[in-house]
């Protein structure tokens, strides 16, 4: 008889793990890259319409809508039907909704494109870190993770600042035009050489089905941690750009290139947090990278108020070693907590509360504006609604009451 083999300790194909972690990778460099471009398009198209920053902020409240509404279908039609075809449709989807919106009229055309088709196929492709989550062991995810996530940072670096030399260049209509078919030449031919995700172990009870996982403290904990983070979030990023540009600081190129700073920065801590969170769990990564993040939101407070330059450099390091990091903190939990056949679903349902936040981040952030003509209380409040995220994240860590929610399904 022969002698047992020990069980493998790496049951994932090898080499291709790596290269859906490339994929990974620039498929949410693409998807937030494009994001994160709004501000910049922002910026331009209040000038060029005369919209009020509350309602030139609408289309991107309207996209995080969508992106919300949309969640939890897309990750069906991920644990459905996989990432090859779906990927590869929503980029196609996104490139054209971008070219669409070099021929914008009213605020009605930019809320259709912007706000509703290239939110349909951002949707589908911010699944990606699922996707790359399932290739690799547990004790690996959350570097997997964060090296997948690098991707949003790059797309910031390239993006945000090459929009605003492409305005500069081509106008804004020619900019959303190149933007769009560099999307569609990139993403659509990568994405088709996805092959079916693997399903590693037997999944937690919890995962095995959305109507378990809704029982769960842990779940309504992730999605109000990520909803708070997400108003943090965008209350400011939305509104960067023109902040810097309404105090003087910088001209729009300027600002633009300051966001790209920030994301280059990230690039470092987007791969700290994912060993972060492998070491520390996601609750302890996501405490660290909140904490980063107000403190820079503590810097644009200072330097707001006096007529000094170095809060910006301090803002720059705090705030962009630790952007991005609080999602890849929040997907490392989500996984640990409900890898199964139905993370798909699961991972959306987070999410989409994420979305939600981040639609009334970016609304508020404008209002606050308009009502008080300063970001101060847009700052205030985002650090504020940070806190909640933190204490939101811990909230959802009682073992006993986790151990108590699986054995009542």
């Amino acid at each position: 008889m022969p002698t047992p083999q020990p069980p493998r300790k790496d049951p994932v194909p090898g080499l291709y793990r790596y290269l859906v972690l490339l994929i990974g990778f620039a498929t949410l460099a693409g998807a937030n890259g494009v994001s994160s471009s709004f501000q910049v398009f922002y910026a331009t198209l209040l000038e060029v319409f005369d919209w009020s920053h509350a309602g030139g902020a609408s289309p991107y409240a309207v996209n995080q809508l969508v992106l919300a509404a949309s969640a939890p279908f897309m990750g069906w039609l991920l644990d459905r039907f996989g990432p090859r075809w779906l990927f590869s449709a929503a980029a196609a989807l996104v490139g054209i909704a971008w070219m669409a919106c070099g021929t914008l009229r009213t605020l009605g055309q930019f809320i259709l494109f912007y706000g509703v088709l290239s939110a349909l196929g951002q949707t589908a492709l911010s699944l990606a870190m699922v996707v790359v989550s399932r290739w690799f062991q547990h004790t690996h995810r959350g570097r997997a993770i964060g090296l997948a996530d690098v991707g949003t940072g790059f797309g910031h670096v390239v993006l945000v600042p090459g929009s605003a030399w492409l305005i500069t260049a081509v106008g804004w209509q020619g900019a959303f035009v190149v933007v769009g078919a560099v999307v569609l030449a990139v993403l659509v031919p990568l994405n088709l050489l996805h092959r079916p995700t693997p399903t590693l172990g037997r999944p937690d009870l919890r995962a095995a089905t959305l109507k378990g996982a809704l029982r769960t403290r842990a779940l309504w904990s992730l999605c109000v941690a990520h909803l708070c983070m997400s108003v943090t979030m965008t209350m400011v990023n939305v509104h960067l750009v023109n902040f810097l540009v309404g105090t003087g600081t910088l001209q729009v190129l300027g600002a633009s290139t300051v966001y790209s700073a920030l994301s280059l920065v990230s690039l470092g801590g987007r791969m700290f947090f994912g060993w972060l969170a492998d070491r520390l769990k996601g609750e302890g990564a996501f405490t660290v990278a909140m904490s980063c993040t107000m403190s820079g939101y503590v810097m644009l407070l200072l330097l707001g108020a006096l007529d000094i330059r170095w809060p910006l450099y301090v803002f720059i390091l705090s705030y962009g070693f630790a952007q991005g990091a609080g999602g890849i903190a929040i997907a490392a939990k989500t996984v640990e907590v409900f890898q199964g056949p139905r993370l798909g679903t699961i991972f959306m349902v987070v999410t989409l509360s994420g979305n939600l936040g981040a639609a009334f981040g970016a609304w508020i952030g404008g209002r606050f504006f308009d009502l008080t003509g300063s970001y101060a209380l847009t700052f205030l409040t985002a650090i504020v609604s940070g806190s909640l995220a933190i204490a939101c994240m811990w909230a959802g860590n009682d073992r006993r009451q986790t151990a108590a929610d699986a054995s009542a399904m």
